[in-house]
């Protein structure tokens, strides 16, 4: 038999003594109150009664004095005189350093001794914002003009083949099929194309 294996006898730590809180126990605190005097004064009436009010007294405008008949006369003659609307115009003569010469730019052609005029910059610039504007005008408004037009057509056309009919009949001709009767043969004819088409591949 194998001998048993005994592990050996460990002894405890001491206990350890904590002492206790050296605080003492709180205490509560009564709330102190001043007292806060009132005085009759202070307190607002319910219904106070107006004051008494010193009526009011108006004072008459008084009447100006009728000016002397010397500055009427001097109104009246002011009244009378025409006075200019326009001022006189007088021409403004530039001096002789004011008066500028046109400047003309020019671009020299590569390899030549050629120089080509070209206009300012503000022209060039008004010119070619002026072409961008006109074309994408005339471009939108040929676009709405076609899909405006196809509508009326789409619109129009039934209310005049009922027209061209109502008038055939009345001259004593035929009036020919209705309009949904015409669609329902070309849609038969197509589709009887595409089956010839479709047998004869």
């Amino acid at each position: 038999m194998q001998p048993t294996l005994v592990a050996p006898v460990v002894p405890l730590a001491p206990t350890v003594q904590i002492p206790g809180p050296a605080l003492g126990m709180p205490a509560p605190q009564v709330p102190l109150w001043e007292p806060v005097p009132i005085y009759q004064e202070d307190i607002p009436a319910l219904n106070p009664k107006p004051e008494p009010t010193e009526p009011e007294v108006k004072e008459e405008p008084e009447t100006p004095a009728a000016p002397p008949v010397e500055n009427i006369l001097d109104a009246v003659d002011e009244m009378i005189t025409p006075t200019p609307i326009v001022p006189p115009w007088e021409p403004v003569v530039p001096l002789e350093d004011e008066i500028l010469e046109p400047v003309m730019e020019t671009i020299e052609v590569p390899f030549t001794d050629i120089e080509v005029p070209v206009p300012p910059q503000e022209i060039m610039i008004t010119a070619v914002t002026t072409a961008g504007a006109a074309s994408v005008v005339s471009v939108g408004a040929t676009m709405a003009a076609g899909k405006i037009f196809q509508q009326i057509v789409k619109l129009t056309k039934p209310i005049i083949k009922a027209a061209l009919k109502k008038l055939a009949k009345v001259r004593g001709k035929d009036p020919g099929p209705t309009w949904a009767r015409a669609r329902l043969l070309e849609s038969r004819q197509r589709r009887l194309g595409k089956k010839v088409i479709a047998g004869g591949s």
